[in-house]
């Protein structure tokens, strides 16, 4: 495998010797210039496009070379409530009242489709308001988002290439969600495309952390994704990712900062497929519908970490197995033909677990780690659909999913959505969850959760969003759990 050296002068040799082509470009004349705004706005608009993002049709822009630099950005600003952060331990329990502000710029340049460029900065603060968390958090940092060249129909083979830092997301979020220094090459012609990337980070992603967060450093992760359009509407896709992991190895005893543990050094493979598409009809309205599935196989090894201090942790066990693991999810959602469009939806999501702990194999499926696990049920602003208080993996977990909502005015939506969780093993923790959790290992009912999401985004320029949320624990957590746990978010986003 290269060092992060060679790559490096790699991506900087291919960066410089695309960024030439713009420096020799011929500034276009007057009536070539008006007919390529209109493409670089609509590539922008294409390029760019993402559904947590909220861009103004008709952005800022300034001539260079005769051709738009398009400038835009988006202040937010996002209050997030949750009380217990440690569930099933009575002496850690305590609340987080967070604020976050972030401005982010955008800069887009393009000289038609055989080069377009994308720089994108956050500017972020976070701040803990509730002063009885120990782990307060209070923070301020510059975050570097999307950054590539894109050369789009090379020669007009149907080929297109992007280097540099990637947005990589499926529809679902289900397989990845996550922006990575990478190369990538797409084929796509009439119903079918193809796309192949390799990622390796370069650079910490953030200013206030020197290193590479441990879940990516020295990993070389290879993508594929294909899809057919076999009928209007219907889709079929393919997904595969080769991750390998060559991070130092740990050891028994070995002091690192906690913010360098390193739990898990693994090569794995996943490959899975999905269906998904709608229905139209004038009498029923809209059915649409989706159906995951999953397999991940390799070799992991695991630490376990005892935290000494806030700057020392230590090497306490080392861990190694095979994991050969499966998941499920599918679903549907039946959008009626009404006023205010009601809409249900029903969902029911599998992850394998293990019932053997004392063999060398775990059954347990690894989602990737790139995942969100995000999708609107047919409303305007995508959540957690695995709970928003919660928000586990799946992995050793059955969820069922409920959910129920409106449109609202011209493009505003109101939701609420069920889940229940259930365990297919007992176990005393969960793979991954947004809130640290303990369990007895005695039984299997997790508990159930109850969102409400209301999304506003009346206005190009303005969004806002509220959540409110509600976890019941089950029998998992042993006696003395049958108080709800609450959280609540609300959000403001305002572009320029």
């Amino acid at each position: 495998m290269p060092s992060r050296s060679q790559l490096s002068a790699i991506l900087g040799l291919l960066f410089s010797g695309m960024l030439s082509l713009t420096v020799a470009a011929q500034a276009p004349t007057e009536a070539e210039a008006e007919t390529e705004d209109d493409e670089a706005e609509d590539l922008r608009d294409r390029l760019t496009e993402r559904e947590d993002e909220n861009r103004l049709e008709d952005p800022w822009s300034i001539e260079v070379r005769g051709r738009p630099l398009i400038i835009s950005g988006e202040y937010e600003v996002t209050l997030d409530f949750l009380d217990e952060l440690v569930l099933g331990d009575e002496d850690e329990d305590y609340d987080s009242l967070l604020i976050e502000q972030q401005l982010e710029t955008e800069l887009f340049y393009s000289l038609g489709r055989q080069l377009s460029i994308f720089a994108q900065f956050r500017l972020a603060t976070e701040h803990d308001l509730h002063h009885s968390n120990p782990q307060r958090v209070a923070d301020g940092f510059v975050e570097r988002g999307e950054m590539w060249l894109y050369s789009e129909d090379i020669a007009g083979s149907g080929l297109s290439f992007e280097i540099g830092r990637l947005d990589f997301e499926d529809d679902r979020l289900w397989w990845w969600d996550e922006d990575l220094d990478a190369l990538r090459m797409t084929y796509e012609k009439a119903v079918f495309e193809l796309a192949l990337a390799v990622a390796y980070e370069l650079a910490p992603r953030r200013t206030d952390a020197n290193y590479i967060e441990p879940e990516d450093h020295k990993v070389l992760r290879y993508f594929g994704e294909a899809s057919w359009d076999w009928a209007p509407d219907h889709e079929v896709q393919l997904f595969g990712l080769i991750s390998r992991d060559r991070s130092y190895t740990p050891t028994i005893d070995q002091v690192v900062h906690p913010d360098r543990a390193d739990e898990s050094d693994a090569d794995l493979d996943w490959f899975g497929l999905r269906a998904s598409g709608a229905w139209q009809a004038q009498a029923l309205g809209l059915i649409g519908y989706w159906l995951d599935y999953a397999e991940v196989s390799g070799d992991e090894l695991l630490a376990v970490y005892e935290e000494e201090s806030l700057t020392e942790s230590v090497v306490e066990e080392l861990t190694q197995h095979r994991v050969r693991g499966w998941a499920v999810d599918a679903g549907m959602t039946w959008i009626l033909p009404l006023r205010a469009e009601p809409r249900f939806s029903v969902g029911y999501a599998i992850g394998s677990g293990d019932r053997n702990l004392d063999d060398d194999i775990d059954r347990s499926f690894h989602q990737t780690g790139l995942h969100g696990n995000e999708t609107a049920f047919g409303g305007v602003e995508r959540f957690d659909h695995y709970g928003v208080l919660l928000d586990p993996e799946l992995s050793n977990l059955t969820i069922l999913t409920l959910g129920a909502g409106l449109s609202l005015f011209n493009s505003s939506s109101l939701d609420l959505v069920y889940n229940r969780y259930r365990m297919r093993t007992p176990a005393e923790t969960l793979r991954d969850a947004r809130i640290e959790i303990e369990l007895t290992g005695e039984n299997r009912s997790l508990g159930d959760a109850l969102d409400l999401v209301f999304a506003l985004e009346e206005n190009p320029r303005f969004q806002f969003e509220a959540t409110l949320s509600a976890f019941r624990p089950g029998a998992a957590f042993g006696p003395g759990y049958d108080q709800c746990l609450w959280g609540g978010l609300v959000a403001m986003r305002i572009a320029f």
